[in-house]
């Protein structure tokens, strides 16, 4: 029957019809997942709404009814690239809608500075980070059936680095200091500008409330700056700068504060 077929299909629909996939007209049963499903799954995976694939799992069957095996979600998951990643903290009264508008308007606040012509301009991006003899750990590599041990301990000793890093510059400058006051953060801001006094030093720093604004007749003549939003810490690249030193930092102990600030 089946070559009598081929021989039907040949004769009335010539070689395109012979072929033609007769699974084609056959969609099978639709998929578990639906495209409903697959869309707030994607956009609670770029929220971070889950901390575990079975938690996964209860919330597509109580959302959606789709009642999926751990294996098919760790699968799907493959597929997606998802991986375990730590949340960035973000403050409770951070603005999304201005820190969204500071990225969109970086080049007219620049520009608006009137900075003149005639003089180079270094673009700075700059913080402050606190260290102290309080030990705290990281993750670190290990082998299976072995859980590494990192030294700590509870010393309530601390300092405080200020850093600013050039924009498209391979320059840095950092100050180290027992506080974070107006008097240090203006000795810091003389620092920066010090370092090419002929050019003209544009700070982007955060709203802290010892930080000088734009147009502080205390600034030096050749520093200006410009202030981030609200609890936006992600606007500001130094701060990954941080990270790196705490990775180094990180799973050791200091006798004093002197012997970290070397490190």
């Amino acid at each position: 029957p089946a070559r009598a077929d081929l021989h039907k299909d040949s004769a009335t629909g010539g070689v395109e019809a012979l072929l033609k996939d007769g699974r084609a007209d056959n969609a099978g049963q639709p998929g578990k997942f639906t495209p409903a499903a697959k869309a707030q799954w994607q956009q609670g995976l770029q929220a971070g709404r889950w901390r575990t694939v079975p938690q996964m799992q209860a919330w597509l069957q109580q959302a959606h009814g789709v009642k999926l095996a751990l294996s098919s979600l760790y699968n799907k998951l493959g597929k997606a690239g998802a991986r375990l990643r730590v949340p960035r903290p973000s403050h409770v009264q951070k603005n999304p809608a201005a820190a969204a508008e500071f990225r969109d308007t970086l080049p007219a606040k620049l520009t608006a500075l009137d900075l003149p012509p005639d003089r180079p301009v270094r673009l700075w991006v700059q913080d402050e980070m606190r260290y102290g003899l309080h030990g705290f750990t990281r993750r670190v590599w290990g082998l299976p059936g072995h859980r590494p041990v990192a030294p700590t301990q509870q010393v309530y000793q601390w300092g405080y680095v200020y850093g600013a890093v050039g924009v498209g510059l391979t320059r840095t400058q950092f100050l180290l200091a027992e506080t974070v006051d107006q008097a240090h953060e203006l000795k810091f801001y003389q620092q920066v500008g010090r370092s090419d006094p002929g050019a003209l030093h544009v700070l982007i720093q955060d709203g802290a409330g010892f930080h000088l604004r734009d147009g502080d007749t205390r600034l030096p003549d050749n520093v200006r700056i410009v202030t981030l939003p609200a609890y936006s810490p992600e606007l500001n690249p130094v701060e990954g700068l941080w990270d790196q030193l705490k990775d180094t930092l990180c799973n050791r102990v200091f006798e004093r504060l002197a012997d970290l600030e070397a490190v």
